[in-house]
């Protein structure tokens, strides 16, 4: 995926540049909703690469 080839540094300057352009278009209330929004979307992806990473590592270790 287009994210792999990024260094944590690299992922940290685009998070951060991306809040700062967002952040200044928006109303309060909208960057709330929306990083409400983002954090949910976050937690329900870090629960789902939890699930397949125990679903893989069992697989593997039956092989």
């Amino acid at each position: 995926m287009y994210l792999d080839n990024f260094s944590s540094k690299n992922l940290i300057g685009v998070s951060s540049s991306l809040a700062i352009l967002i952040g200044g278009t928006l109303s309060a209330e909208e960057i709330s909703i929306l990083s409400a929004f983002f954090n949910t979307l976050g937690d329900n992806l870090s629960l789902i690469a939890s699930k397949k990473a125990i679903e893989e590592n069992s697989q593997n270790s039956n092989c």
